[in-house]
């Protein structure tokens, strides 16, 4: 790949402790792990996955990599991020320009 594509990097922190929400965590979950796919489907998930420790048990929560052109319209993809849209994780977004990998 010779061009650099814009990419970002939701890299988010648990709030602690959490606001109180009419979801259960298992359908927050659900709407998060159906967030990722959709990214997929679109075309716009470069990786998305936990934390993980040298043993294999999560740690924090994890990193979802998009293509966007723009900050304005990652920001938006972002903040529809369900834990990131229902106050229980804050969002840390950060660009990264993808020039190797597919």
């Amino acid at each position: 790949m010779s061009e650099r594509e814009q990419c970002w990097v939701i890299n988010n922190e648990v709030i602690d402790p959490p606001p109180k929400i009419a979801l259960s965590k298992e359908e927050l979950t659900e709407l998060h792990h159906k967030f990722i796919h959709d990214l997929e489907a679109k075309g716009m998930l470069v990786g998305a996955g936990p934390f993980l420790d040298d043993s294999g048990n999560r740690f924090g929560t994890g990193m979802i990599i998009f293509r966007a052109k723009t900050r304005a319209e990652a920001e938006t993809i972002a903040n529809s991020e369900p834990y990131i849209a229902h106050g229980t994780r804050r969002l840390k977004l950060v660009p990264w320009q993808r020039i190797a990998g597919r």
